[in-house]
């Protein structure tokens, strides 16, 4: 039950029901100041209350299956809700109740204070409450809510009020116009952008400081619609000019503060942390004092290293200067776990770039470079990977380490060997999908989004299917494998479209194993976060594990709708991926079993705008499921119509594809037990031209999309104005004549046969003599001496009959 109120003019609506999710607002209805918190409790009490308190008062009132929706004239909320306190706390005063009752009635004004936001009076009404009924795990957990959000409250106030930085970077960020060149070069030419580095780099700065200090970096490094005056270079010259005064100082604090702010740089802006970082002499220098180092600066190196490799600049460098000690803080085993972590992904990453393929005029020496350092530490590819693996299960909570593991693996889980080393590993994958699943214990979901976007890529990657080329494509891959095999040395393992590991049969075996080991789990939850990176790449990791129609059963019985529907609103390619794995499993389902409800009216809109995509593959499977969802449901004819999908249809029926031709047909088809489409089709004001696309698609080479027109035609013959635009086509007695030869299929003979007996039946002699002339009597003929199907028989010899009637002499 459930209570929401909302401004109508001078009314509020009261809806009262059994849906447990809906708002409760009743402030900021009449104030508009913050909402109440949600609350089944507190909603079902005072829904009840004023139903009961206003009844009489009522402007409208209708009921439904659901629902009783009830109209009030305007209502002061909070006076009610006072009133409420007032009465409760009466009772409580004459109560000799036993303390069950009691508690309960406590309760009920805790929740109501707790609508008006005096949390201390709620916090005390529930720990009454508690002692009287101390096995309540509502109480408990209404106490609990009350008690973190208090506690969130006054860190925030803390924060704010004992870090001035809160306050001073928001009017920072707000002040910060890039569009405005001289403003920027101020800024970051004064103390202020030291202060927002500072923050960035400093381990200890307060979340909510950091936060912004690195929304600063991202507006200040990334303008939108930057001009060529745009200060890039004064800002890399003085983010450059810090970061070489902190090493300088020689102070360990000073080191850790100017690689942890050049780590943040890098995270803000690759281009600019790279410019930094590649300067003349600045990774040659790092690398001969790293020895030297305390740990924690060690690290800092190592992280720096780390995000630095993605870079094409920074990894010429590093390969060059620093493959020697990485390798080295990878190999021994006496090494810091976060070194060590570092170290590995680092290497990783490196080795996984220095494996593609490269324009480069002499790559070999830096890719000799990195070779001889992994070899003289005894160091391989699955070495790495199995390191790395292991940080995994070992469920450690350090969540650097962990971060640390999955990049690496990310990066390596792209090559076919480090796919089949991971996809076989079932204690890994489900300690993957733990380690996702667990994350939703916490209360600062956004500092997981690193965590979880790389728990996706490593499942996207393992179960990612090698790309359908098309012609095109596939041209273009060849001329490229041409220039490529002048790099390839002799006895080098294949291409890697080439390799077994990649075929569609590894890729199968591996979904089988993610599916088994809670991906499904994992995926719900990266789906409910609010990160667009997170849910495309759960997006595209259900498309793969939806592909094999083996997996979908069973992905329907472990709950793959929960995290679908909501992906495949959103905009852009995750909506239109998350649709077409929607589309997949509509295709093959029975959608009376499968989506419940009202799901199948929730995947019409989607599937239209999968229909509306340039790629023919989604135009296909969305038709194919839209045919099948429309098959069992008259209501989803009705919205398909309403949101003019018909239009979209016809567009497809001319399509260059012939899979999609006919998927598109055939829905056109489906759509004519649509009263609107029917009538429509059957209007020769408007639908001349429909007709005559369905003639013409009657006589196409494929047979279904044969079976498919003739079908629509044979519903919208039952009208004499479509049998009139029938008659209009050009040739239209040689197309009829077609679907009565005896290489025809019998169910386009069966759906030739039905449109001639309802031209009889509308215009009569009027087609009798184009009839004889293309000799269908004579074919009817044959269909009835020869057809072995009854009902196509049986409506043989009935057009017959009637051609008799109309009179044509029948030959023997």
């Amino acid at each position: 039950m459930g209570i929401h109120v909302e401004e109508a003019t001078s009314k509020y609506s009261i809806i009262i029901g059994r849906k447990e999710e809906l708002n409760i607002d009743m402030r900021k209805a009449v104030y508009g100041v913050q909402s109440v918190p949600k609350s089944t409790l507190v909603n079902a009490f005072i829904a009840c209350a004023l139903f009961d308190h206003l009844k009489d008062k009522y402007r409208t009132f209708r009921q439904s299956e659901n629902m009783i929706f009830v109209q009030f004239k305007g209502i002061d909320a909070l006076e009610f809700i006072e009133k409420q306190i007032a009465d409760l706390t009466k009772e409580l005063q004459s109560s000799n109740s036993d303390d069950a009752s009691v508690s309960s009635t406590l309760v009920k004004r805790a929740l109501l204070y707790e609508s008006l936001n005096q949390y201390e009076n709620c916090r005390q009404d529930i720990q009454a409450a508690l002692k009287r009924d101390p096995d309540n795990q509502e109480i408990k957990n209404v106490l609990l809510r009350i008690t973190t959000h208090k506690r969130e409250q006054q860190s925030t106030e803390k924060e704010i009020e004992e870090d001035p930085r809160v306050i001073q970077f928001q009017k920072l960020l707000s002040d910060l116009d890039t569009t405005q060149t001289q403003r920027v070069r101020a800024f970051v030419n004064s103390a202020n952008f030291i202060t927002v580095l500072t923050a960035c780099g400093t381990q200890d700065t307060p979340a909510r400081v950091k936060s912004l200090s690195f929304m600063i970096l991202t507006q200040l490094f990334n303008p939108t619609n930057a001009s060529a005056e745009y200060p890039f270079t004064f800002i890399i010259e003085k983010c450059a000019a810090s970061f070489s005064y902190c090493i300088d100082q020689g102070k360990n604090d000073s080191k850790l503060l100017a690689y942890r702010t050049l780590i943040a740089i890098f995270q803000t802006s690759m281009t600019i942390g790279s410019a930094i970082l590649c300067q003349e002499g600045v990774i040659e220098e790092m690398m001969d004092t790293v020895e030297f180092e305390i740990v924690d600066v060690q690290v800092a190196v190592a992280e720096v290293l780390n995000i630095a490799s993605s870079d094409k600049s920074c990894r010429k460098q590093i390969l060059k200067f620093a493959t020697d000690w990485l390798a080295k803080m990878a190999g021994q085993s006496k090494t810091n776990p976060h070194l060590k972590a570092a170290a590995q992904t680092a290497l990783t990453k490196l080795k996984a770039q220095s494996d593609l393929p490269t324009t480069d005029a002499d790559p070999s020496n830096a890719n000799t470079n990195l070779e001889d350092a992994m070899d003289k530490m005894h160091l391989t590819n699955d070495s790495l990977v199995d390191s790395l693996k292991e940080v995994i299960k070992s469920k450690s909570v350090d969540t650097s380490l962990i971060l640390n593991a999955l990049e690496g693996l990310a990066y390596s889980s792209l090559k076919p060997e480090i796919k089949e080393s991971l996809g076989e590993d079932e204690a890994f994958l489900k300690c993957l999908s733990t380690l996702a699943i667990n994350t939703v214990r916490e209360e600062n979901s956004s500092s997981n989004n690193p965590l979880l976007f790389g728990i996706g890529t490593v499942f996207a990657n393992l179960t990612m299917y090698r790309p359908v080329l098309d012609e095109k494509q596939k041209q273009i891959k060849k001329l490229r494998d041409l220039a490529e095999a002048k790099q390839r040395s002799k006895g080098d393992a294949p291409a890697e479209e080439d390799d077994p590991r990649e075929s569609d049969r590894a890729v199968e075996g591996r979904i089988k194993k993610v599916i088994t080991n809670g991906i499904s789990l994992a995926l719900i939850v990266l789906s409910k976060n609010s990160s667009p990176n997170i849910r495309s790449v759960a997006a595209q990791t259900y498309l793969n594990i939806i592909t094999p129609q083996a997996t979908r059963g069973q992905l329907l019985q472990q709950g793959v709708l929960k995290g679908l529907l909501p992906l495949s609103r959103d905009q852009g390619n995750t909506g239109l991926v998350a649709s077409q794995a929607l589309a997949k499993l509509a295709i093959t389902a029975d959608p009376r079993l499968a989506f419940h409800g009202d799901v199948v009216l929730d995947l019409v809109k989607p599937f239209l705008e999968l229909c509306k995509d340039t790629n023919q593959l989604r135009q296909f499977e969305a038709l194919m499921a839209l045919t099948n969802l429309a098959s069992v449901d008259d209501r989803v004819r009705l919205l398909i119509e309403n949101a003019d999908g018909m239009s979209v249809f016809e567009n497809l029926q001319l399509s260059s594809n012939d899979m999609v031709q006919r998927a598109a047909t055939e829905m056109v088809c489906n759509m004519t037990f649509c009263e609107p489409v029917f009538e429509l089709y059957s209007d020769p004001a408007r639908s001349q031209n429909r007709i005559r696309l369905l003639m013409i698609l009657s006589d196409h080479e494929d047979p279904a999309t044969r079976r498919a027109a003739s079908g629509a035609l044979a519903i919208l013959a039952n009208s004499p104005n479509t049998c009139e635009m029938i008659l209009k086509v050009d040739k239209c007695y040689e197309r009829m004549s077609r679907w009565l030869e005896p290489e025809e299929t019998v169910d386009v003979k069966h759906r030739g046969i039905e449109i001639i007996r309802l031209l009889l039946q509308h215009k009569g002699k009027e087609v009798t003599d184009g009839l004889v002339k293309e000799n269908m009597d004579k074919k009817l003929v044959i269909i009835v001496k020869t057809c072995n199907v009854p009902v196509v028989q049986s409506l043989a010899v009935e057009v017959l009959k009637a051609c008799v009637e109309n009179g044509i002499k029948l030959e023997a």
